[in-house]
């Protein structure tokens, strides 16, 4: 996801060494988090991306873990990136064209592979890499979260309703949580819970354009193809962290370099790309196969 955490705050140490002249005004940590739809709203913007143009990068790293009756084991680890294009519609609404991509590792040597050996099973399986961009982008507002296609195809899904975030305030840290509403065209049961953490003196200080952010999670899975369990008991879950960054520098250099590989549209906003969205070619192949 491999550094744990950025070291962006831990040069502020410096300030006081050496230097002379008054301290620069830090914005005060408020005392209760923001009550409203659109203030809500524009919070959670802040902490899930930026209120400026620039790229949000989240970068990941994860092990796929195999569930079964008699053991937990670890099966492969995976690094990547999130990055996002953020932009203010109206006063209610902001839309997030996001691209994801990631590449399996060995858990042992860190190292990216191609294919590995399930423990499971003891078969050879391929693995490959995870590039999704979402042109038509990502609706966040003050009536809910969607994608416009899936709200379309999936009305009941996606109802209109104002932001009502699982979170509290303890100092100057805001713990998110909540659950991924994805649209229910994976393979069922799946869940993905989350918690995102960030600095209340920073998301509620506009002369910070993209505050500090870290996360943690987990998905819940049924088996995945590529494992080839078969019918066999268990499922894997997929737990991964995460921490933000200010654009994609602080990327891990051996995976900057195969990502920008690749794709020539890695450090690109999905929202010029060409063709149907991702999830408009989705649709349109269960129309066919139906």
């Amino acid at each position: 996801m491999t550094n744990d955490v950025t070291r962006r705050d831990f040069g502020f140490a410096a300030a006081g060494l050496g230097l002379m002249g008054a301290t620069p005004a830090v914005a005060a940590t408020p005392k209760e988090l923001p009550k409203g739809a659109r203030a809500i709203n524009d919070a959670l913007v802040r902490m899930y991306g930026t209120s400026g143009k620039g790229a949000v990068v989240w970068k990941t790293r994860g092990i796929v873990y195999g569930v079964q009756p008699t053991a937990v084991t670890p099966l492969v680890g995976f690094r990547g990136s999130e990055s996002a294009w953020w932009t203010r519609k109206d006063a209610d609404t902001w839309v997030r064209y996001s691209s994801t991509m990631s590449f399996f590792q060995d858990l042992e040597t860190g190292k990216f592979i191609d294919e590995f050996k399930n423990p499971l099973n003891g078969k050879t399986v391929k693995v490959g890499v995870s590039f999704i961009r979402h042109k038509e982008g990502e609706y966040k507002t003050t009536k809910g979260d969607y994608y416009g296609s899936m709200k379309k195809a999936f009305p009941d899904v996606y109802k209109d309703e104002e932001p009502n975030p699982s979170w509290t305030l303890d100092g100057d840290t805001i713990r998110l949580r909540g659950a991924s509403n994805f649209p229910p065209i994976l393979q069922q049961p799946s869940k993905e819970c989350a918690t995102l953490v960030s600095k209340a003196s920073e998301i509620f200080d506009p002369k910070i354009e993209t505050p500090w952010g870290a996360s943690t999670g987990w998905n819940i899975r049924v088996w995945e193809r590529w494992l080839e369990m078969g019918d066999a008991p268990g499922h894997d879950i997929w737990h991964f962290d995460a921490v933000k960054l200010s654009g994609f520098e602080g990327l891990d250099a051996d995976y900057l370099e195969r990502a920008r590989a690749h794709s020539p549209l890695f450090e690109k906003s999905p929202e010029f790309d060409e063709g149907p969205s991702f999830f408009e070619r989705i649709l349109e192949a269960r129309k066919k196969a139906t």
